[in-house]
């Protein structure tokens, strides 16, 4: 009698190729079942040894007779038990459960070439990180490996050896002559009825889907239907059309992020007309109940084609999507505070609140704001600017919100749209919030928490869909404080407050800024360093100037000298005149005394002076100048910044004080 052992990763796997070995073989072979897991000993001389997988094969034959001959076992899925997954519905995520990643892989790959391609199988496997909640379980044997109790659990049982691993057992063993044929041809002809089973099972369900498909797609409506979720899970071709995409690319997408919808407020049906693609839409939603879960049937129906005026406005509304948009890395800084801000508008990104950025005029406001929607997942629609302070107030609300045909004299014929119906989908950013007047501030609130407009002179609401940026350089506190702002839209726009750093409070920038925009304006010449484009005074002033129109100040300074560049080192002369009277009213003024305080600082820079070490050189040098008047110029020196105190050992003079030392370099009495 031969022996076989057989060797396994799950127990069941051992015991139905076991079986069906006997099964084919009778008594002509003894078997051994063994899990690899069990394996701690040298085993016993036997005829062959049979993996059921090759991935564990080094791991266990250090247990086998290396003389011993060996075969890894080709598996199948076994025929009779696949039925129950002809019936699963097209495009199921289902959870198929196997012992290890290969055997996993491989019965998901040989179920798909067995045209059971209809469903979506999730593998899982001990080990395996992700593990998804579905509703059906599909098995290979191993049952105890299933991580939860399913709605719904179908057991296909372990794979059994295919055709030619059993002829090569056979052989190995010198039996092949003794192969009980009528279970083979059996098996053959379990293939062959399954597999006609599994082609008229299928041909039926997608001849009685593509005639419900053809109906559906026959109506003069739109329609879908939506899980609890509100992602769309079908949709005939006119609901493609009517939000402009195609039926396969609406599959997946959140009708919430379609339309502005509310579904927790729906509780059996609802109605409502919106504007999608610049058409008005009828919406209505029906909530129904399928496979014991509740979703809802969306349909919708274009009221009325584009007018004339809206045709002129969808042109506007595509200059507003396709413009050129600025990105997070056109925030040029190296300053770790900025850096921090801009990190944070990042995060702002991927939400969809409120954003009032604040801050001087100048620091990039609308560049974060370009950002924001850029990195949003509204990016793909418009993103329209309005700045508050450019209008009169009889022009913001007609602006903001649009009107009808014939509302007032010189209205256009056919109307307007408002910036909120253009940016619908999308973004928009008010500048100069603070600026806006208290009347319209009342309609706005109502617009943030409503989300719906109502043009002038309409009779209708507009259900709108859009974010909200808003900037201003002015203290909105105080505008409350003064009854010029309401409080209660201050609260309702800072859901996300970001404040922008002016550019005296970033040094570090300074000469970062100076040299980038530089070589942006002169593309022929690039530079390293400040000192190749200016002479030392004017680098000097310039890193120490306040900068009151902040980054936009410097890139129109750059502008303008670049266009004069000729090729010498830019002066102060060539600078702006407002520019160096400021540097006028800077200089710092010095009696004799203070300057020849100073000039021992300079001339010992790297040493910390004190008010007792310098009374002895003065001393020294014969200067009559007493303790009570050194610690006077002291102070004086630390109130103009021209000296710093210097680890309690003294003071040391600063690059300001250095500057202003050259100022009184020729004085005979240094």
């Amino acid at each position: 009698m031969k022996k076989i052992l057989i060797i396994s990763e799950g127990i069941n796997t051992g015991t139905i190729i076991s079986n069906q070995l006997k099964n084919l073989f009778g008594k002509r072979v003894n078997i051994e079942s063994v899990i690899v897991s069990e394996l701690k000993s040298k085993r016993p001389e036997v005829d062959l040894v049979l993996y059921t997988s090759a991935h564990f094969k080094n791991k266990a034959s250090r247990y086998i007779d290396s003389n011993i001959p060996s075969l890894i076992a080709r598996r199948i899925i076994n025929h009779k038990n696949i039925k129950e997954i002809i019936t699963i519905d097209e495009n199921k995520d289902v959870l198929f459960v196997n012992d290890s990643y290969e055997s996993t892989k491989e019965a998901i790959e040989q179920l798909i070439e067995l045209g059971l391609d209809h469903v979506r199988y999730n593998p899982y496997y001990p080990g395996c990180a992700v593990c998804p909640d579905l509703q059906i379980t599909i098995v290979a044997g191993e049952s105890q490996l299933v991580p939860y109790k399913p709605e719904k659990l179908i057991d296909i049982g372990s794979r059994i050896l295919d055709i030619q691993s059993v002829h090569e057992i056979a052989s190995v063993l010198k039996i092949e002559k003794q192969i009980n044929d009528s279970q083979i041809k059996d098996y053959i002809r379990d293939i062959i009825d399954i597999s006609k089973e599994i082609d008229e099972s299928r041909k039926a369900y997608c001849e009685s889907e593509q005639k419900l498909q053809l109906i559906v797609n026959n109506l003069d409506y739109g329609v879908s239907f939506i899980n609890s979720e509100g992602t769309i899970m079908s949709a005939n071709s006119k609901f493609g059309y009517i939000f402009g995409l195609k039926t396969k690319d609406l599959l997946a997408k959140n009708i919430c992020d379609m339309i502005n919808l509310d579904l927790f407020s729906i509780n059996d049906y609802g109605k409502f007309v919106c504007r999608i693609e610049n058409r008005e839409v009828s919406v209505e939603i029906r909530q129904v109940n399928f496979l014991k879960k509740y979703g809802y049937i969306v349909s919708a129906k274009i009221n009325k084609d584009l007018s004339a005026s809206d045709v002129k406005y969808n042109q506007r509304i595509n200059t507003y999507v396709q413009r050129n948009l600025h990105n997070f890395n056109d925030y040029i800084t190296i300053n770790t505070n900025v850096i921090e801000m801009i990190s944070r508008a990042q995060k702002f990104s991927r939400s969809d609140g409120t954003v009032l950025i604040t801050g001087e005029n100048g620091t990039g406001k609308e560049i974060l704001a370009q950002a924001i929607h850029m990195n949003s997942y509204r990016s793909s629609k418009a993103f329209v600017p309005i700045n508050i302070a450019t209008l009169t107030s009889s022009l913001v609300e007609a602006e903001l919100f649009g009107y009808e045909e014939g509302t007032f004299t010189g209205a256009i014929k056919g109307g307007r749209m408002g910036i909120f119906e253009i940016a619908n989908g999308g973004t928009i950013f008010i500048d100069e919030i603070g600026d806006i007047p208290i009347d319209i501030q009342t309609k706005l609130l109502r617009v943030l928490e409503e989300k719906r407009i109502r043009k002038i002179g309409a009779a209708d609401e507009l259900s709108v869909d859009v974010r909200i940026i808003a900037a201003t350089n002015k203290n909105i506190i105080e505008l409350i404080k003064e009854n010029k702002f309401r409080q209660d839209l201050f609260y309702r726009l800072n859901i996300l407050p970001l404040e922008t750093i002016p550019l005296r409070r970033r040094r570090d920038d300074v000469q970062h800024l100076l040299k980038h925009f530089i070589n942006i304006k002169l593309s022929d010449k690039q530079i390293t360093s400040l000192n190749e484009f200016f002479e030392e005074e004017t680098i000097r002033f310039l890193l120490d100037y306040q900068w009151p129109g902040n980054v936009r100040e410097m890139l129109n300074l750059i502008e303008y000298l670049a266009l004069i560049y000729e090729g010498e080192k830019a002066g102060m002369s060539l600078l702006h005149s407002y520019m160096r009277n400021t540097f006028k009213t800077n200089d710092v003024f010095l009696d004799s005394y203070s300057i020849w305080v100073l000039n021992l600082f300079a001339k010992n820079e790297n040493m910390a002076l004190g008010r007792i070490k310098i009374a002895e050189m003065a001393s020294e040098l014969d200067e009559k100048i007493g303790e009570g008047k050194i610690r006077k110029i002291l102070k004086e020196l630390k109130d103009k910044q021209l000296i710093v105190e210097y680890k309690k050992q003294g003071s040391r003079i600063t690059e300001k004080g250095k500057r202003v030392m050259e100022k009184y370099s020729d004085h005979s009495w240094l």
